[in-house]
């Protein structure tokens, strides 16, 4: 029963991405004109409830560079990297427990419904920051 629920809320996490990344706005907001210069208009952002893990950069929880993200970027020393599902862009950011992180690497593909915080070499962190939280994606 429990795995029936994760699945269905993998998918619910699944589709609000896949909105998100396809969303194309029809009309201008009312801030899009700034001092008489048109904008383009900002996409809103996106909440999302799931379960948020940490991680070290250590190649027991990682691979054999566990200081290189999935997107190439050296991560470690960095507090603000977070790994995220595959359907947001490296680059995204997102907001947790009002922390601004940037989405560098990716979660492994059993864990595609959760955000991981990279707590680099702090081991009280993981257990800190895991559980259910609500997800800012902020979109450009």
């Amino acid at each position: 029963m429990q795995g029936d629920i994760r699945r269905l809320f993998a998918m619910g996490v699944g589709v609000a991405l896949a909105a998100l990344a396809s969303y194309t706005p029809n009309a201008k907001p009312v801030d899009s004109v700034v001092s008489g210069q048109e904008q383009l208009p900002r996409k809103p952002d996106i909440y999302i409830e799931t379960y948020v893990t940490g991680y070290n950069t250590i190649a027991q929880q990682t691979d054999d560079t566990p200081c290189i993200a999935a997107s190439g970027s050296n991560i470690c020393g960095r507090p603000d990297a977070v790994a995220c599902p595959p359907l947001l862009k490296f680059g995204t950011a997102v907001e947790i427990n009002g922390r601004r992180y940037v989405c560098e690497d990716r979660t492994a593909p059993k864990y595609r419904d959760r955000f991981d915080i990279n707590c680099d070499k702090d081991k009280s962190c993981p257990h800190r920051v895991a559980g259910w939280k609500s997800v800012k994606v902020m979109l450009d």
